[in-house]
């Protein structure tokens, strides 16, 4: 069984005619010898102290730097009034609690359960928070996804809506014909066609010795 510094008897070894409670050299040996560790040997110096026994060098053992006043709820250890104390600080209980454990101290009942259910709510908060950034993160995409799709097909329907139809398209020469501009004439163009007879000139070929004779114009 661990040492239980609360129930420690002073003058355990004393002297018939000792009165007053001591804190000597035997005394601490004896504690020592029951199972006190270092720690525990600082807490019984303490006690000595708040309940007046007579103390042989009473600033013989320090606190060794723990993280917690073992004794400041409850009993000498770490049990459910330290962790009452704490005020859900998990990580402030864990590590009194490994620090306790490391230095012999007595664990009370409850605070392994108690601990145990902190750390599982801490495990589902942080994946709920997970799975939250995940969803976040996926609907960031999707929507990324189709704004890219959006714009895409809004460029495509603009390059379409573009297509030349000016001067070297085929559509400029669809159903068209070559036409000039004569000034006077109806609408202001007029075709062009085949020259006719009346814009020719008048050949004479009335020699039948296959010879020709220049032409002659009539103004």
């Amino acid at each position: 069984m661990a040492f239980n510094v609360g129930t420690f008897r002073w003058n355990h070894l004393r002297n018939e005619g000792d009165k007053q409670p001591r804190w000597y050299d035997w005394e601490k040996e004896h504690a020592r010898n029951s199972g006190a560790t270092p720690y525990q040997m600082y807490q019984l110096q303490e006690r000595a102290k708040k309940e007046g026994v007579d103390i042989h060098k009473p600033n013989q053992f320090g606190n060794m730097g723990s993280p917690w006043d073992y004794a400041g709820y409850g009993s000498y250890g770490f049990g459910m009034a330290d962790v009452q104390a704490m005020g859900g600080n998990l990580n402030k209980m864990k590590g009194a609690r490994d620090w306790a454990r490391q230095h012999g101290l007595n664990i009370g009942g409850g605070v392994a359960e108690h601990i145990s259910g902190l750390e599982e709510d801490r495990r589902f908060e942080e994946q709920q928070a997970f799975n939250a950034s995940l969803l976040q993160q996926q609907q960031q995409q999707a929507e990324e996804q189709i704004r890219i799709q959006e714009e895409m097909a809004a460029r495509a329907a603009r390059v379409k809506g573009n297509s030349p139809t000016g001067v070297g398209g085929n559509a400029a020469f669809r159903g068209s014909r070559l036409s000039i501009t004569e000034a006077g004439g109806r609408g202001g163009t007029r075709r062009f066609s085949r020259p006719g007879t009346q814009f020719m000139n008048t050949l004479n070929s009335g020699n039948t010795a296959g010879t020709t004779t220049k032409s002659t114009l009539n103004i």
